[in-house]
């Protein structure tokens, strides 16, 4: 069985992914109505709460050659790989946030 729903933060992207396969195969197994389903369903959503959080924060980073990631360890890997790499700023594509125009 995954982790409870309040350690789900700990999970790596990957084991969220196996949690949740896991627990949907549990559900599609369990017979509707039973009580048995409320925490499988409860850890469904705590999983895809953390997912959508995380898909929210991230941050894309894109180098000089065109590689884009949002996983800093696999881009900061990319680069150490490749001296004559180097991240593009994309600081005027973010939007600043601030009073709004009329």
């Amino acid at each position: 069985m995954p982790a409870p729903d309040h350690v789900v933060s700990d999970l790596t992207d990957g084991g969220l992914g196996h949690a949740r396969r896991e627990l949907a195969a549990s559900l599609a197994l369990a017979r509707p109505g039973p009580p048995a389903r409320v925490p499988i369903e409860a850890q469904l959503s705590a999983i895809d709460a953390e997912v959508a959080g995380r898909a929210a924060s991230a941050v894309l980073r894109v180098c000089g050659c065109g590689l884009a990631s949002d996983d800093d360890a696999f881009f900061d890997g990319h680069l150490s790989g490749r001296p004559g790499h180097e991240e593009r700023d994309l600081s005027r594509y973010v939007r600043r946030r601030g009073p709004a125009k009329a």
